[in-house]
């Protein structure tokens, strides 16, 4: 996973999450941090879809209503980061040779593999985490990561899904 250079994400949250506004998000992801998409966010208890965009240093993002909002990037650390995903040193390669106990269940095409994910280094790709947590990954035979399915231990769960390696991806800032 650390020589993949772009990515299809889709994640999903089940549950509340303190640290973690976001409900669900798709978009796509360069290992440059740049990323383009879809979102439902939790805001002032109301849920909101935005689309955004994370290029340059800068977020730019588009609510219900009006154009975009342009904002420093680390204020997508806030909500959430996509660009911690393919971060090699928080991200899902990070999370995949970290893992603890790891127990394959089924092979072939797709590897199912369920292990324990210690609490800080979960916590680098889901904010919030303040415990070890069970994970599911399923792992295609080209060894890339495309689901992973973590357990935290107050009940909720943050589903992870990963598509369309290296497939061209162009960020660009709206105008």
């Amino acid at each position: 996973m650390k020589s993949v250079k772009t990515v299809h994400f889709t994640i999903k949250v089940d549950g509340e999450l303190p640290d973690v506004p976001v409900k669900d998000a798709d978009g796509d992801l360069t290992s440059a941090g740049e990323s383009k998409g879809n979102a439902k966010v939790t805001f002032g208890g109301q849920l909101l879809s935005i689309e955004y965009v994370l290029i340059g240093g800068n977020l730019h993002f588009k609510g219900p209503t009006g154009g975009f909002t342009k904002l420093p990037a680390a204020f997508a650390g806030q909500v959430y980061d996509p660009s911690a995903i393919l971060n090699p040193d928080k991200g899902v390669a990070k999370v995949l040779s970290s893992s603890k106990d790891a127990r394959t269940k089924s092979s072939g095409d797709v590897s199912v593999v369920e292990a324990t994910v210690p609490k800080d280094v979960a916590a680098g790709l889901v904010p919030g985490i303040s415990a070890d947590v069970k994970a599911t990954f399923s792992v295609d035979k080209d060894n890339k990561l495309k689901n992973a399915l973590f357990e935290l231990p107050g009940g909720q769960k943050v589903d992870i899904g990963l598509t369309d390696f290296d497939k061209p991806v162009t960020v660009t800032a709206p105008a």
